[in-house]
């Protein structure tokens, strides 16, 4: 087990609440987008600058205007379990998951992702939570990393056994930890104050160990070596149009965790600390709008050590959702 380290200086705690904040608008900006084409997106709505009226989505017509979804939602339910908790167990994770599904209704409102769904399902059944991850490779994994991350920042936990352990019964798979544990390096080293090069350095080593720590090595591209890829081409990206047409059009913004993490990470590079472009990117890329526009927001968040969104839009979703993050993160140990 690796060595535990001491809880997270005050200027970190103090960050999270921005990431969060981050993170959920990103989520519902991206929402009525979410596996819309990008000439689709383009055409309709342009460069996304806000809300859009889920009547015009494709695919979500039924949510409301700027309501989250499974993202935040997965990310809330566990961070509010594991900060009354010791460390993260992946039999706790898998029931507060099966909570989180019967409670909000997240199949019948068609956002929980396939991986999730069929283990969810298995473990409600009877599957033991240890082995039913053994063939989730879409993003649920690296979607709900953000609640690991802060939960081992905020008691000092081991960040590799706390990752592992909140994707174990959905996601545990080389493919899923890698872009996971890429994700969740770059996090922390961002929460404290890590500079932008340091985080994706971070991410390299974390998406080492996450594919290392899988039971076995999937047949796919890897995320480790996207990251590297996109850094190298970054200067050739003039305006976030050309950027996210070549995401969308040569690596993919589809499901795949790599495909998400790759998008995640280069919009994350080219925004740097402008948190709102980092959301107007993710919900206009195409594809998993939702859950990139949500990581990409929430890691610039942690890099700025804020957030620049318009303070209209972010106070219309904590109350559309009755999102109160400073009551959830008082619940963590002092």
């Amino acid at each position: 087990m690796a060595v535990q380290k001491a809880p997270a200086s005050p200027a970190a705690a103090a960050a999270i609440k921005t990431v969060l904040e981050a993170f959920a608008v990103g989520d519902a900006l991206g929402m009525p987008t979410e596996f819309m084409t990008r000439p689709a997106i383009r055409a309709r709505f342009g460069f996304v600058g806000g809300f859009i009226a889920p009547v015009q989505s494709q695919n979500h017509p039924n949510l409301a205007s700027a309501q989250i979804t499974d993202d935040t939602e997965q990310n809330v339910y566990l961070l509010s379990s594991y900060l009354k908790e010791d460390s993260i167990d992946p039999v706790r994770t898998a029931a507060v998951l099966l909570k989180w599904a019967r409670e909000t209704g997240a199949a019948e409102k068609k956002y929980i992702g396939p991986s999730s769904l069929a283990a969810l399902k298995a473990i409600e059944a009877g599957a033991d939570p240890l082995t039913t991850g053994s063939g989730g490779s879409t993003c649920g994994g690296i979607m709900r990393t953000p609640a690991a991350v802060i939960a081992s920042v905020l008691r000092g936990w081991p960040l590799e056994e706390s990752v592992l352990n909140c994707l174990m019964p959905t996601h545990n798979t080389s493919t899923a930890l890698e872009a996971a544990m890429a994700y969740a390096f770059a996090l922390r080293a961002s929460l404290e104050g890590g500079s932008s090069k340091e985080a994706i350095d971070k991410a390299l080593n974390g998406a080492a160990l996450g594919k290392a720590l899988a039971p076995y090595e999937q047949c796919a591209a890897s995320t480790a070596a996207r990251i590297s890829f996109m850094r190298s081409r970054m200067d050739s990206f003039h305006n976030p149009d050309e950027l996210l047409d070549f995401l969308y059009s040569v690596m993919g913004t589809g499901l795949p965790s790599e495909e998400v993490a790759t998008a995640v990470f280069s919009i994350f590079m080219f925004a740097g600390k402008d948190v709102w472009l980092a959301l107007r990117m993710g919900a206009s890329i195409g594809g998993d709008t939702d859950t990139i526009a949500a990581l990409s927001g929430a890691l610039c968040a942690a890099s700025a050590g804020r957030h620049n969104i318009p303070p209209d839009l972010l106070g219309r979703v904590l109350r559309t959702n009755r999102l109160d993050f400073a009551a959830l993160l008082g619940s963590a140990p002092h």
